[in-house]
């Protein structure tokens, strides 16, 4: 049975004296209110950890030790966030250095490197999450036609990289791209595709095949209109591993005054919230609320602010919710999947949705859980 934790990428960790703040504090914190064993997280590594760390080689198994004193087990990271994540203002610097840009390269390699002295013992696969590609009119117009073969170029390069820390610590690293709303990969259909032309395998090397992989973010796919099962259908036929999971729920409305006026107070500074009407096959993207709201929207609409997944609606605004336990049935079936609930807009929600955000977090996995051991219970019986 997969053991659900949490990503940490909600508590602050611009640099190592933060994480290791946040991971001793209100990460602990979690772990207590859970209380069923230590508690699997996804910890988050900025650029500036990622260095302080490279610069004192001891620090590593320290704060790992440290971790496991208190509770937590660290089992996967997210790179995906460069910088400061929780700064005052985020938006679409979460998607710098884009895949065409040789320092995303060279940070995920550091990750990785240190990623075995991080990991709870006994922990022989592991997930590096990574953005797709890169926010799409940038990603584009920075490689000036050539950032796709770039991009392609260095996640080759990364995952050779992997192979050789698989070859000298035992542990099997994969490196799991998630696709997201106005990014170069905004599906599923879209990550398999680039996956499968892409990403050449050389002859009988499976390098490729076996470090890069898939993290399937179950509020992304709703925002999209993309069905959970469709996302690892995708997946299955193209020979592509699902290693990460990620579970939370998006806002969605009608174009009525109501329902727009609910959203215009989920408006607020530091991060991303795009909206898409339209189907998978044919979204209309806008790339935040104000944008959204100043074309006089007509059709219905999902938004990626990430709510807490015990929530079915958020004052007049539904949450995609349905999305997440059928994701989770599929998840059951996965032998070395990482799924970690990953609501990180806590402080942006207009009214608080827990007395605070350790209760919040650990009130989701505990929800999660119990979705997660009906799921494998329907997934068990449609195989008797």
């Amino acid at each position: 049975m997969h053991r659900i934790g949490y990503c940490t990428n909600v508590h602050a960790g611009r640099n190592l004296q933060e994480l290791r703040q946040s991971l001793l504090g209100p990460a602990a914190e979690v772990a207590r209110l859970v209380n069923d064993g230590p508690l699997p997280i996804g910890v988050w590594l900025s650029a500036e950890s990622v260095r302080q760390l490279q610069e004192a080689p001891d620090e590593a198994r320290r704060l790992r030790d440290d971790t496991l004193a208190a509770g937590l087990h660290m089992v996967a990271v997210n790179a995906f966030p460069y910088g400061n994540f929780n700064a005052e203002r985020v938006k679409t610097l979460v998607y710098e250095p884009h895949w065409g840009n040789a320092r995303r390269a060279l940070y995920t390699l550091a990750v990785a490197e240190l990623l075995p002295e991080l990991l709870a013992p006994g922990t022989t696969h592991a997930s590096i999450s990574t953005l797709p590609l890169g926010w799409r009119p940038r990603f584009s117009a920075e490689g000036c036609g050539a950032s796709v073969g770039l991009a392609s170029a260095q996640l080759e390069q990364v995952a050779r990289g992997l192979a050789r820390i698989e070859q000298r610590t035992g542990v099997h690293i994969t490196l799991d791209i998630e696709p997201e709303p106005g990014c170069a990969i905004q599906t599923f259909a879209e990550l398999t595709g680039f996956m499968t032309h892409c990403l050449q395998p050389r002859g009988r090397d499976t390098t490729l095949q076996r470090h890069l992989g898939a993290c399937v973010d179950v509020c992304h796919g709703a925002v999209m209109g993309e069905a959970p099962e469709a996302a690892f259908d995708l997946c299955e036929a193209a020979g592509i591993g699902v290693h990460r999971v990620q579970v939370s729920s998006a806002i969605a409305g009608d174009a009525t005054p109501e329902h727009l006026q609910a959203l215009q107070r989920f408006d607020e500074p530091r991060y991303l919230h795009q909206v898409v009407t339209g189907s998978a096959a044919e979204p209309r993207v806008w790339e935040d609320i104000p944008d959204f709201l100043a074309s006089n929207p007509t059709l219905p609409w999902r938004c990626h602010f990430h709510v807490p997944i015990f929530l079915q609606a958020v004052g007049a605004l539904r949450t995609t919710q349905s999305a997440i336990e059928p994701a989770l049935r599929r998840a059951a079936r996965l032998p070395h999947a990482f799924i970690e609930v990953e609501t990180y807009a806590w402080a942006q929600l207009p009214e608080p949705a827990a007395p605070s955000i350790p209760e919040g977090i650990a009130r989701e996995i505990l929800h999660a859980r119990a979705l997660l051991a009906k799921a494998g219970h329907s997934a068990q019986s449609a195989t008797r």
